[in-house]
């Protein structure tokens, strides 16, 4: 029989004491109990262990053609039985693989596919899935390779959808290509009533505070380390969406919600308001596209909000196009005009400008608020 979930004293995903360590054969086989209810498909649970023991012993996957990995805490106490408390776990294959240059050379390597990615549903939500792959992705650089050779590339098949996750490190390039994009969006001619544009930076510096906010809150009320900072996805034509979120922790568990600090696609000039909301008849196959994608990450923040406990994502401003790809995520998604909360003021300080010149603040998103 597996072993019983304890979830007592759980430690966060970024604890020092996390170690990703080879299972033993007693842990193979209550791994494979857990998580038959995710793989087994039409076969019951004697015949999964029956397929996976087949599969074992398949030439692949014999004489180290699979490695079995889990996610442990060193500072949990020695366990009674073979099996330690195992927070998240996943396995590698062996895989022969080809890489050619330039030059035509083409050279054969040593390469690897993670599969079976699970964490128990008790101890989802505190980022131990993406610290096994953290941990994987520095043990993989040399693993199983030839005269302590690097690895080429490896590979997996997620389940997450069409848009991936972003980790902190990927923020300061997405916000500089947002911030040059903008700059060049406001240096184009305004229409006839609109004299002035004003907008706040998405600089990473903006992001980072947010986000440190969110991680003390985090560790602090919630015993969890936010690890996901946003979603991409690409446009059937090459082009990329994303969106930079924020965990917001209220007083009660009920309050808390994911907000989007600012969502961007590449090509697509700076949204305003969703004014008029559009259709799938009225757009053109490029406009399809970015609801795709858009839909994609906004689906992947819903996601990430279910993760923590959250029952709300929140975007402010959307334009046509994101309000629509939010319908498709979720029907009864809707336009609230903020009256008790988090109203934004403007306040022009600079040389008056003619009588009748509005003043267009653009990109008002979240990551302004302060």
């Amino acid at each position: 029989m597996p072993s019983a979930i304890d979830t007592v004293d759980l430690p966060s995903g970024s604890s020092p004491t996390l170690q990703l360590v080879k299972a033993n054969e007693a842990e193979m086989i209550d791994l494979s109990i857990k998580n038959a209810a995710s793989w087994r498909g039409p076969l019951d649970v004697n015949a999964y262990l029956e397929r996976e023991a087949h599969l074992r012993d398949t030439h692949l996957n014999r004489n180290g053609g699979i490695t079995y990995w889990i996610l442990v805490n060193s500072a949990d106490a020695p366990p009674v039985k073979a099996v330690r408390r195992i927070l998240a776990s996943c396995e590698t294959l062996k895989k022969r693989a080809l890489v050619a240059r330039s030059d035509g050379d083409v050279k054969e390597i040593t390469s690897h596919g993670i599969g079976s990615v699970y964490c128990s549903p008790d101890f989802r939500g505190r980022g131990y899935a993406q610290r096994m792959l953290a941990e994987l992705a520095k043990i993989l650089d040399t693993w199983q390779q030839k005269e302590g050779g690097n690895s080429e590339f490896t590979v997996l098949w997620s389940d997450i959808g069409k848009a991936s996750l972003l980790a902190a490190e990927d923020i300061e390039e997405l916000c500089r290509l947002d911030e040059a994009s903008l700059r060049s969006a406001m240096a184009e001619p305004t229409s006839p009533d609109v004299g002035i544009l004003v907008a706040l930076i998405p600089d990473a510096a903006t992001m980072q505070w947010h986000h440190a906010r969110e991680e003390f809150l985090g560790e602090r009320l919630r015993d969890r380390f936010p690890f996901a900072k946003g979603a991409l996805a690409k446009t059937a034509t090459g082009k990329r969406a994303w969106c930079i979120w924020t965990r917001t922790f209220g007083a009660n568990r009920d309050d808390d919600m994911l907000n989007i600090l600012r969502l961007v696609t590449e090509g697509v000039a700076v949204g305003r308001q969703a004014n008029n909301v559009v259709s799938d008849g009225d757009l053109n196959d490029s406009e399809q596209a970015i609801v795709a994608a858009v839909a994609a990450i906004l689906e992947q923040a819903q996601l990430e909000a279910t993760f923590w406990g959250m029952t709300s994502v929140q975007l402010w401003n959307p334009s046509p196009l994101t309000f629509l790809a939010a319908k498709k995520v979720e029907a009864s998604a809707k336009i609230v005009d903020r009256d008790d909360e988090s109203i934004p003021s403007l306040r022009w300080h600079g040389k008056a400008p003619p009588d009748g010149t509005k003043i267009d603040w653009i990109a008002n998103e979240k990551y302004g608020w302060c």
